[in-house]
């Protein structure tokens, strides 16, 4: 692996968000002029999962936290999910740049670049309404 991607100094932050169904159908299919995801996709089970190249100090290997509440059968299936995409691409993930992100398609598949999104206080997704997404006004 090239130095400039090897460092111990990052950690790959990766979140798993449940749109609820009214979010959902907010969701516009909104893709640039070059075909690139404006907006996340979610996947077979609703899920949408996010990463991002992240500053990581200490000796830590992995950080993770669950949503108080959930089940143990959502938090296994969550983690298996988060595994395979680490199986699949974590060759090509846990060698980002600082500040690299992105998501996963429906299919599982990796999708370069910035979400153009809002979060919450509490690091949910915003979704933008169907107005200004039809508008062309993208939320920052």
């Amino acid at each position: 692996m090239p130095a400039e991607h090897a460092s111990e100094s990052f950690g790959l932050n990766l979140s798993l968000q449940r749109p609820t169904p009214s979010d959902l159908q907010q969701i516009p299919a909104t893709r640039d002029n070059d075909g690139q995801l404006i907006y996340p996709e979610v996947d077979a089970d609703g899920d949408h999962l996010h990463f991002e190249m992240v500053p990581m100090s200490g000796e830590s290997l992995l950080w993770l936290t669950m949503r108080r509440g959930t089940t143990p059968k959502v938090a296994t299936a969550a983690l298996r999910k988060i595994a395979d995409l680490i199986d699949r691409h974590g060759q090509r993930l846990l060698t980002l740049l600082e500040g690299k992100e992105g998501s996963f398609d429906a299919e599982g598949e990796v999708v370069s670049g910035p979400l153009r999104l809002d979060y919450d206080d509490n690091g949910d997704l915003i979704f933008p309404n169907k107005e200004a997404a039809s508008a062309g006004r993208v939320p920052r």
